[in-house]
């Protein structure tokens, strides 16, 4: 393709109008890319074409140019703007990139540096969760940053990194995307549930779509879809002509409160962006149907109007909406407009400074006294987050960040709760359905708070039923993913989890301990759980057994005790770290103490001829296992798990660092016994993912092992690290072979073997470590 200079018009060509729906920070738009000139011959004119598409907002096909120069030149002059243009399209990690190349070349470069660069290169590593980084970022601009505006934009960004470092996840919040039925990779947004159906605004095609003469209705449309038998919403259908008309997009679709009356947009686009929106209405007819819709009246004008939201002020129906209308602080406001007629409404009135910034205010959503929006120029984790207000009759609550769970480090808006208290918003935090980038696209999320709460309350009684005060209590969770729990007082408190199964231990100076076993195997709902321990004194006289156990000089935990009274062959076995009994005078007992990797040990006492209550004392002493290993044997060192991507020794990287720092230690105590051994140190993964991702997977975990070792003191030539991808596999699960997660499991392991120095060492059999 030629540029033609004379009539600086481009010859005729293949379109490559691309359409995705992304939410950007101005509000909703399609993402839009227009023809495009694919041989374009001289830089500079490629450079032309480029700007022209980004002063357009066709950031797409801005994109393409900017590269198409930076090939053509090697001049990455324009890396701030396509920086800009990959943020507006919510590239989010590209746009990173971008900023920070800019702000590289412009030091190289020894000119001025581009603050702005800077600036939203904060923003980015903000959305981009680094929010450590931001945090240098932020506090580098506001010392050299000439824009006021952006400066305290800037602090507030800063305030909001810092919080979302120390903001804890809700655990009793449960966040599920609303499923394939109802998102798709196109954008999905603005969800509202009226009269048990779930509407909502998208683009259905779930792909690019091409103009180019055969594109067809492209637009946006409002859906509706239902709940089927099994609770879940079915696959949605495009509301008629009343609603959806042809050749216009239509969106940010919301009820009246007692669901008569639909409020939604028509827009027009200007590129990326929004060139026109208008709010309209339709009532709902007998039959159920929407009617034709019509446009309000007092809330539109020569501006934007968008995301209506119907509501109540001063005992009297208002409309919210957002607007770029005159007055507003920033990009978009959020009014009100008291309602005088279906669809007909007062001069509108800006919120003020309690809510509007000189950010995004946006999606409002009235319920019950309170305001729930969004907003980028408030302290958030990410970029627009969602708040909430209480209006007290007279003035608003200052907003509040409602959280991690609801808030990501993308965009949350749209905020809405149904009439069964299930709250909905849309999203572009990872992890949805993106068409392009992980973050372009929006999906419809649904928010259920954990109903089910199982409180548990524990007390004790003598055996005259009298309560008893000052009393230990030790909870113990019995599944795998158990925990412990102590605490010392008169009664004790814990919420517990559902199909867990539990043991709480009940002890006071003075009397026998009590244990209390039980499960929440089959509770469904909330409830209380109430035991009483029934403690039984000590007799005047009596003796008490403390038992513990050491191995290799340390005391070992998890010890299967076994006591015996002798004469009446009555055993009892505990597993525990300490064993504790009440013992029966004049008796014989013999206790053994056994652990896997160690030897047995067994101690015979009695208690004869005490006079007063004691309380016996024994150690055993489990002496290790040893097991002599040669060159080239294989070692498994168990528990080294890493997370999704991970290669590094460390907690951020592994699935449970406490039980892999075992495993490494242990590693290191043979390294430190045999000074002169050289080992490989070896990685595998399972087949699943591609064999080339396996082997550069598994080499950084070899090395990322390696690293914590030489760290601790390991010379690092004493250590071969080396990653086999999947090419040793132990079992069956090869590509293609379908297996259970156990069975992937058992590929995925790090191993040693000594491959030079002595050859043969003698180490402690442990459960860290077995031959392969």
């Amino acid at each position: 393709m030629q540029w033609n200079v004379k009539n600086r018009q481009f010859n005729k060509m293949n379109l490559k109008n691309i359409i995705i729906f992304a939410l950007i920070l101005r509000g909703l738009a399609p993402m839009v890319a227009t023809a495009q000139p694919l041989n374009a011959s001289r830089p500079e004119y490629i450079l032309q074409v480029a700007d022209e598409k980004f002063d357009a907002k066709d950031y797409v096909n801005a994109l393409d140019f900017y590269q198409k120069y930076v090939d053509a030149t090697q001049d990455r002059v324009v890396g701030y703007k396509m920086g800009l243009a990959n943020m507006y399209i919510k590239d989010y990690a590209k746009a990173e990139s971008q900023f920070s190349r800019s702000l590289i070349r412009d030091k190289k470069a020894g000119g001025d540096i581009n603050e702005d660069a800077r600036y939203y290169l904060g923003i980015m590593q903000k959305m981009n969760e680094k929010y450590d980084e931001a945090l240098v970022t932020f506090e580098e601009y506001i010392k050299a940053g000439t824009d006021p505006v952006k400066v305290a934009r800037a602090k507030t960004e800063l305030e909001g990194a810092k919080m979302a470092m120390k903001l804890k996840e809700n655990v009793k919040l449960t966040v599920d995307n609303a499923g394939t039925k109802i998102n798709t990779s196109n954008s999905e947004y603005s969800p509202s549930v009226s009269g048990g159906a779930l509407y909502f605004a998208a683009l259905r095609d779930g792909k690019i779509t091409v103009i180019d003469g055969k594109e067809g209705d492209y637009h946006a449309k409002v859906y509706k879809s239902t709940k089927g038998a099994n609770g879940e919403w079915e696959k949605p259908e495009a509301l008629g002509g009343a609603v959806n008309r042809l050749g216009t997009h239509q969106g940010n679709v919301s009820f009246s409160a007692d669901g008569k009356t639909m409020y939604f947009t028509r827009f027009a686009m200007a590129g990326n962006d929004v060139g026109e929106s208008k709010i309209f209405f339709s009532s709902i007819q007998a039959d159920g149907s929407w009617g034709a819709a019509k446009e309000a009246t007092g809330v539109n004008g020569n501006w934007i109007a968008k995301h209506p939201a119907a509501g109540e002020l001063y005992g009297k129906p208002v409309l919210f909406f957002t607007s770029n209308m005159e007055g507003t602080k920033g990009g978009s406001d959020i009014f009100y407009a008291n309602q005088t007629n279906e669809g007909e409404f007062s001069t509108p009135v800006n919120l003020g400074d309690a809510i509007n910034t000189t950010g995004e205010e946006a999606t409002p959503f009235y319920k019950d006294g309170k305001l729930y929006f969004s907003s980028d120029g408030l302290s958030n984790i990410g970029g627009l987050d969602i708040f909430t207000t209480s209006w007290n009759g007279a003035t608003w609550s200052k907003p509040e960040n409602m959280g991690k769970g609801y808030n990501s480090a993308a965009n949350d808006s749209y905020f809405t709760i149904d009439a069964d208290g299930n709250a909905y918003f849309t999203s572009n935090r990872v992890g949805g359905k993106s068409l392009k980038s992980k973050t372009c696209c929006d999906d419809i999320y649904v928010v259920k708070k954990e109903l089910v709460i199982i409180d548990l309350v524990v007390d004790a009684m003598n055996p005259k039923k009298v309560p008893l005060k000052d009393l230990k209590y030790s909870l113990v969770d019995l599944s795998s993913k158990g925990g412990s729990d102590s605490k010392t007082g008169d009664k004790y408190t814990s919420t517990l989890t559902q199909k867990r199964a539990y043991r709480i231990v009940v002890s006071k100076e003075g009397y026998y301990n009590d244990t209390l076993e039980f499960n929440t195997t089959n509770i469904t709902a909330t409830t209380s759980i109430k035991k009483t321990a029934n403690m039984r004194p000590l007799p005047i006289i009596s003796a008490s057994l403390v038992a513990t156990a050491e191995g290799d000089g340390q005391t070992l935990s998890n010890v299967t005790y076994v006591l015996t009274e002798v004469a009446a062959n009555k055993s009892d076995t505990k597993t525990a770290d300490t064993y504790n009994s009440a013992l029966l005078l004049t008796k014989t007992y013999r206790i053994i103490g056994s652990k896997a990797g160690f030897y047995n040990d067994t101690i015979t006492f009695n208690t004869n001829g005490i006079k007063e209550t004691v309380t016996i004392e024994k150690r055993l002493k489990l002496r290790p296992k040893m097991v002599t290993i040669s060159r080239n044997e294989k070692i498994i060192l168990n528990n080294i798990f890493y997370k999704l991507d991970k290669f590094e020794a460390s907690d951020a990287h592994m699935q449970n660092f406490f039980e892999a720092q075992k495993s490494l230690d242990y590693l290191y105590n043979i390294m430190v016994k045999y000074p002169t051994i050289v080992i490989e140190l070896s990685s595998h993964t399972d087949a699943r993912g591609s064999d080339a991702y396996n082997m550069i997977l598994s080499q950084k975990r070899a090395e990322g092992a390696k690293a914590y070792l030489v760290n601790k003191g390991i010379s690092p030539t004493n250590i071969v690290a080396k990653g086999y991808g999947e090419t040793q596999l132990v079992n069956r699960c090869a590509n293609g072979v379908k297996c259970e997660d156990d069975e992937h499991l058992q590929n995925r392991r790090t191993e040693f073997k000594i491959i030079s120095g002595p050859t043969s060492i003698e180490i402690t059999e442990q459960q860290s470590a077995v031959r392969n």
